[in-house]
């Protein structure tokens, strides 16, 4: 008996992990597998720029039917309270509308597969913050934003696998009223990204947090805030959404 027990202690050991399943975040068009980059520095000198972000997924499991998933991304500022280049939200936010989302990676080739090939998936892109946006939803501090991302394919869905990294969505930002007349103050101010949760949702519901490469991202160097602007708490997207209505 204690010969079979290790044997198989023995095989458990030797049998390689597999993929667990994860997320990743990078700036740039592209995924970590691309582009692995973690930190972007922007001289804050004109309005034109368009800076982007990408987020990918592995499953933790093959997931059938697969048609939408949800994202979340917190970001913390080494400043006191949020700076006014940050107010991205709708409600009177400094730099309203400099904000996009896209899932649809039909033109990208890289290290990583786009789910649903041919498809234009819709998404929905909610930036709430403490000053401008609080609502029901009281943030941990007034220096925090919370980006949330749903993002839609094929009603009928597709089935993903585990071991694959797939695109998840591509945030951008640009640079609009960063210098000149009604400028946003605030750009120069370091701050952390970290994406800490995609939700897929398919045959089932598969919530990823682990990493697999990177989660957190750096805005401007010389940054002192950790990689920790995590949330609060989380709420459903009927929750989130219901302050819409």
């Amino acid at each position: 008996m204690k010969r079979c027990f290790l044997a198989l202690v023995l095989i458990l050991a030797w049998t390689p992990a597999g993929h667990a399943g994860g997320i990743n975040l990078t700036w740039g068009e592209g995924c970590w597998a691309d582009n692995p980059s973690t930190v972007q520095v922007f001289a804050c000198d004109n309005n034109l720029a368009r800076l982007s972000m990408t987020a990918s997924f592995s499953p933790t499991r093959d997931l059938p039917e697969f048609y939408a998933f949800d994202a979340q991304l917190d970001l913390q500022s080494d400043a006191s309270d949020l700076p006014d280049w940050w107010q991205m939200c709708g409600f009177g936010g400094c730099r309203t509308g400099s904000l996009a989302a896209t899932a649809d990676f039909n033109v990208s080739a890289g290290g990583c597969t786009f789910a649903w090939p041919g498809v234009a998936p819709t998404s929905l892109l909610i930036w709430r913050t403490f000053q401008w946006c609080s609502g029901n939803l009281v943030l941990a501090s007034p220096n925090r934003a919370r980006l949330f991302v749903q993002s839609n394919g094929p009603s009928a869905g597709v089935t993903i696998q585990q071991g694959t990294e797939y695109y998840a969505v591509r945030v951008t930002i640009d640079t609009q009223r960063t210098i000149g007349a009604g400028a946003c103050g605030g750009c120069v101010t370091p701050a952390a990204i970290v994406l800490n949760k995609i939700d897929l949702l398919g045959a089932g519901p598969d919530e990823l947090t682990t990493p697999l490469s990177n989660t957190c991202l750096r805005w401007q160097a010389a940054g002192t805030t950790p990689c920790s602007a995590t949330p609060v708490r989380n709420m459903t997207w009927g929750a989130i959404k219901s302050f819409y209505r």
